[in-house]
């Protein structure tokens, strides 16, 4: 019998150790899948070109607290409206909850307004630099390398282009302030600009690259490159180069420059929001024929992961309901939810139900065992109750006459005896 025991446990056991095998193994298998799903297929240098096209040539400064942005979406949103509603407050973007890079983009208007206007955009930059920071950099490079190439990217009074070995570099020419070139992606990277000088008896065209109003650099522009890392670094105001040129116009706050920033946040997960890549702008000069068909396909898979999560809240909003008819069930038996004067109430109570009639009948009142009689029915109980007490009273005189007679009959049996 023991042995018999023995083996069904040891039967059991094994067949709990294979279920839960298989149990870990779909989990695991779930996981991967949606881990494969987030991450997606990646873009190609073409497509990495075409996204990048319309921000590789600003500065560096600026580009390493855009990349960062890109990935707190809705905060850029937010920091848009905010902006348009304090349009002569730029400077109280700093005491709001952004994250700091959206905080540090904020100091320049329009960049965050492109951003919010083009979401899908802004959108796809930012899954971008979470699942290929590497790619991103070197597609950064190979444009600039394109516009430089073709004659538009060149050190001004704006910014100062600095090529080092395979690497260009874009910063601020002047200490106090920041430009922000704007250029049509079109032309700024395959046209040479016209010839200049007298000889050509023409008008000189205006340049492929044109600057607005000069923007002052602040603490909030306390990230750079690092092009051989392919990576944005906080320097906290510590460095060589236009950091340490400016550094003396910078009033240094702790409001961008402390040790909390010394490690540059990213939202990773915005490589799960969906991206209509059909909004994002098609720069065929710059690739010819590019599309992001198999990145839809992605999504699409990535919607599907979506859905899921939507069928497990309606779970949960069935439970809500299933609380709800609880707390109801709950209210019936305290009575809270029965009206008194439904005419349906005793039988909810385990009792026939009256008609309003009712109400104009003797006044009740309880018995001893719970029960509800009425007045009347209480008399005539109390009246019958009196004749029982009566008649056993008679009862009780005849049979103690009967008490005596026998107690004369015990003496004179004793008499008898005598």
């Amino acid at each position: 019998m023991k042995r018999t025991i023995a083996c069904c446990l040891f039967s059991c056991l094994i067949v709990n150790g294979t279920l839960a095998a298989q149990a870990a193994s779909l989990r695991g298998a779930s996981y991967v899948a949606i881990a494969a799903v987030s991450q997606g297929a990646g873009l190609s240098a073409e497509q990495m070109d075409n996204l990048l096209a319309p921000i590789a040539l600003y500065p560096d400064p600026l580009l390493a607290q855009v990349l960062p942005a890109a990935t707190f979406v809705e905060q850029v949103d937010q920091a848009a409206r905010w902006l348009r509603a304090n349009p002569n407050n730029i400077a109280g973007v700093d005491t709001q909850t952004w994250d700091v890079s959206v905080r540090s983009v904020s100091h320049y208007p329009q960049v965050v307004y492109m951003m919010a206007e083009k979401m899908d955009w802004t959108t796809a930059l930012g899954q971008s630099y979470v699942n290929q920071s590497t790619d991103v950099f070197t597609a950064i490079q190979r444009l600039r390398a394109r516009a430089k190439g073709a004659g538009n990217l060149k050190s001004s009074k704006e910014q100062t282009v600095i090529v080092e070995q395979e690497v260009i570099k874009i910063v601020p020419a002047q200490p106090q302030v920041i430009y922000v070139p704007t250029y049509n992606p079109q032309v700024v990277y395959v046209q040479a600009p016209p010839p200049s000088g007298p000889s050509t008896g023409t008008v000189v065209a205006a340049s492929a690259i044109a600057f607005g109003a000069g923007l002052a650099i602040g603490a909030w522009l306390n990230n750079d490159c690092n092009w051989h890392t392919h990576s944005v670094y906080y320097h906290g105001w510590h460095g060589t180069g236009w950091v340490s040129a400016s550094y003396s116009h910078v009033h240094v706050n702790s409001v961008y420059v402390n040790r909390s920033y010394s490690t540059v946040h990213v939202n990773s997960a915005v490589v799960n929001r969906n991206v209509n890549y059909n909004n994002i702008s098609h720069y065929n000069s710059v690739s010819r024929n590019v599309n992001y068909n198999n990145v839809n396909v992605n999504n699409v898979n990535r919607n599907n992961v979506n859905v899921n999560n939507v069928n497990r809240n309606n779970v949960n909003v069935n439970n809500v309901n299933t609380n709800n008819v609880q707390r109801n069930n709950v209210n019936n038996t305290t009575g809270k939810n029965v009206s008194a004067n439904n005419a349906k109430v005793n039988s909810y109570r385990g009792q026939t139900g009256q008609s309003s009639a009712a109400s104009a009948r003797p006044a009740q009142s309880s018995s001893a065992f719970g029960g509800r009689e009425s007045a009347s029915t209480t008399a005539r109980q109390s009246e019958r109750g009196q004749a029982s007490r009566q008649s056993a009273q008679s009862s009780s005189r005849s049979f103690g006459g009967g008490d005596k007679g026998g107690g004369g009959r015990s003496r004179g049996g004793g008499g008898r005896r005598r």
